[in-house]
């Protein structure tokens, strides 16, 4: 039996996901646990549906083992040592890999491709909730039932992969160059002949959605989630809200602002481009006025004057990093990376203390004060200035080695 994540809207706007069989009947059990555990703990859309692909990969291994684990644990049967190492060594494939065209379910054998390390960590990790939360339903309850659904939830997190510490080679180390950069803004400025799209509109809404995310640091889903009321032209500012389940966005697939809200100050050239985008442009699409969404599709379609989606973004990001081999590493994230770098050299420049450093990125990003996300960000610029220092000590030793050779 197949399985697919179906999203869906309700009519106060809040997103659902749930879990249903190759018919569309929804999956009683993980629906359950949906509602009672993850709703219930206010846990978001995003989170939600990793953890239905989780349980939709652990159903791909109930398959191919043929184990029935309602009935298992209504027997009072729970998973046994091998099943729990079976499930370990399964939750590494690839999830469309699990159900092959043939509709046979096979398990991996030789060199087959493997999801990354952090995928298998947070797969087993919801699996062993949900599983202690079944057996906690359905197993008959004795004196040691507790106690063993308990030992069996801590076998299979036991059987998690060691993540152990990051590598020095992570994504902050994969950034662009200013030049770069420059490179990229100069071709989608609105008329450049290189330009990836013909329509003016739609230069210009792209050359700024570029633009913002350089110059702020934002996140895809903050950008995505602007309106044009966000922006108060009076002062040259915007303020990045948070609009979890807002019944005027049409996107099933609601892009979401996951930092805290605040306001960003902007230049005035920038400024005035947002004002000519909205007014010349965006306000005569067909469907755009109807919401209050910055950036809307122009393309002419059911979807015409939408706000752009997740996947709408990810295709002008794509297009960006196939105009040349040195975009290949553009991503959305990288800019902000790139934001963190640069405010790090300007701090440096201007003699702010680390302590208020932290709390001025802290703020623009969107943190709280006692995040430590604000370091990790700063660590390109930390490795670039303990570079410069060692190599000053290098250069200072060997100019005294110098001088006692001439001695």
């Amino acid at each position: 039996m197949h399985l697919s994540v179906r999203r869906f809207q309700g009519s106060s706007g809040e997103r659902f996901s749930i879990l249903v069989d190759d018919t569309g009947m929804p999956l009683y059990y993980p629906s359950l646990y949906v509602t009672a555990e993850m709703r219930g703990a206010s846990l978001s859309i995003n989170t939600i549906n990793g953890a239905l692909s989780a349980l939709k990969a652990m159903r791909a291994w109930q398959d191919y083992f043929d184990l029935d684990l309602e009935s298992r644990f209504k027997r009072s049967e729970l998973l046994l040592a091998h099943e729990i190492h079976s499930l370990r060594d399964f939750m590494q494939k690839p999830l469309e890999n699990m159900w092959p065209k043939d509709g046979k379910i096979r398990a991996i054998k030789g060199r087959q491709k493997r999801v990354s390390k952090e995928n298998q960590y947070n797969r087993i990790s919801v699996i062993a909730e949900y599983v202690g939360f079944l057996a906690g339903r359905l197993h008959p309850e004795t004196a040691t039932s507790a106690r063993a659904i308990a030992t069996m939830v801590s076998q299979i997190k036991a059987n998690r992969p060691k993540m152990g510490a990051k590598s020095e080679t992570d994504r902050s180390d994969s950034y662009l160059k200013d030049a770069v950069l420059d490179q990229v803004e100069n071709i989608l400025k609105p008329g450049n002949e290189f330009n990836p799209v013909a329509d003016f509109g739609l230069q210009l809404r792209n050359a700024l959605m570029f633009s913002i995310l350089r110059l702020t640091g934002m996140r895809r889903g903050e950008l995505l989630n602007l309106k044009t009321d966000d922006f108060d032209f009076a002062n040259n500012t915007l303020i990045i809200v948070r609009r979890a389940d807002s019944v005027g966005d049409p996107r099933t697939y609601q892009p979401l602002a996951k930092t805290r809200e605040r306001t960003v100050p902007l230049i005035p050239e920038l400024m005035d481009r947002v004002r000519e985008y909205i007014s010349k442009y965006r306000n005569k699409v067909p469907g755009a006025r109807k919401h209050g969404y910055l950036f809307v599709t122009h393309r002419p379609g059911k979807t015409t004057g939408w706000p752009i989606s997740n996947s709408g973004f990810g295709k002008f990001i794509a297009t960006l990093s196939s105009l040349a081999g040195e975009f290949s590493s553009l991503h959305s994230h990288a800019l902000r990376h790139h934001w963190n770098y640069i405010f790090s050299k300007y701090c440096d420049e201007n003699s702010i203390t680390p302590e208020r450093e932290e709390k001025l990125r802290s703020y623009l990003m969107g943190w709280s004060e006692t995040s430590e996300t604000a370091g990790i960000y700063n660590k390109r610029h930390i490795k670039e200035e303990a570079g410069k220092a060692t190599v000053g000590l290098q250069e200072k030793h060997l100019g005294k080695t110098s001088d006692d050779h001439e001695l």
